[in-house]
């Protein structure tokens, strides 16, 4: 599946984001999808090659939310 812009993409992955959110109340965090999306989109996904969505799945579950909140300079 092609998207036509990176909110298409953004809406497709909003189940991850939940599902990441969900385990983040464990931690007591307060980050949002968009905390995660924007860390993720400069640290990760801006250098990769032939991302897929599952690859984009598991790093938003699988993300460390520490290095998230000192990329948004809360450490």
């Amino acid at each position: 599946m092609e998207y036509t812009s990176l909110a298409e993409l953004y809406q497709f992955l909003i189940p991850a984001f939940n599902v990441k959110k969900r385990l983040l109340k464990f931690n007591n965090s307060d980050l949002t999808d968009e905390d995660i999306w924007q860390y993720l989109a400069v640290n990760k996904w801006k250098s990769s090659i032939n991302l897929t969505i599952s690859d984009m799945v598991n790093d938003i579950i699988t993300v460390d939310i520490h290095k998230i909140t000192k990329f948004k300079g809360g450490e």
